[in-house]
């Protein structure tokens, strides 16, 4: 043995802070990863959504989209509401069938009023959501709410869009 040789100890190749930007690079490939998948996953909607404001803006006038929704019951409907360039507020249903409807939004009845033709119908049950839609071959309102909350049912209701009238009632079923 040598006294002038001292033993030093080779460093591991995977050091703590190496650990730790591999760990940190999978972690951010396995987020890059999910974002683009849900970014695939979610384009076919986004697409027809986009396609729904542009034939909104074309054929209904509207310069301006406030929302966009999809109403799927008896067929699938976009409704689109916007504003002109008078800034006249409008809802544009454009059915699957190739029919546009456009009706100017202070001619129909509004969410509120929905709301409170519920309320005043249904006094405690709370509102699952109220969405813009098509039912018995005319526009709608869509409202869902929880019918029982004990055996966690729901239902919908359907009213005119025109007046407000009750137009059908569906209860779902229940666990």
């Amino acid at each position: 043995m040598s006294l002038s040789r001292t033993k030093q100890r080779r460093t591991p190749f995977l050091s703590p802070v190496r650990w730790v930007l591999l760990v940190a690079s999978f972690l951010l490939f396995v987020a890059v990863c999910l974002a683009i998948y849900v970014r695939n996953a979610d384009s076919a909607y986004r697409n027809a959504s986009h396609a729904a404001m542009a034939t909104a803006k074309r054929e209904a006038g509207l310069t301006s989209i406030d929302e966009v929704d999809k109403h799927v019951w008896e067929e699938i409907v976009w409704v689109v509401h916007g504003k002109d360039q008078a800034g006249v507020s409008w809802f544009v249903w454009e059915r699957e069938s190739g029919g546009v409807v456009k009706e100017q939004a202070s001619a129909g009845v509004g969410r509120k009023e929905i709301e409170n033709r519920f309320e005043t119908g249904h006094p405690g049950k709370p509102i699952v959501r109220l969405l813009p839609g098509w039912f018995a071959n005319q526009p709608a309102w869509e409202l869902r709410y929880v019918d029982d909350a004990e055996l966690e049912r729901e239902a919908i209701d359907f009213y005119a869009f025109k007046d407000g009238a009750l137009l059908g009632t569906y209860d779902l079923p229940g666990k």
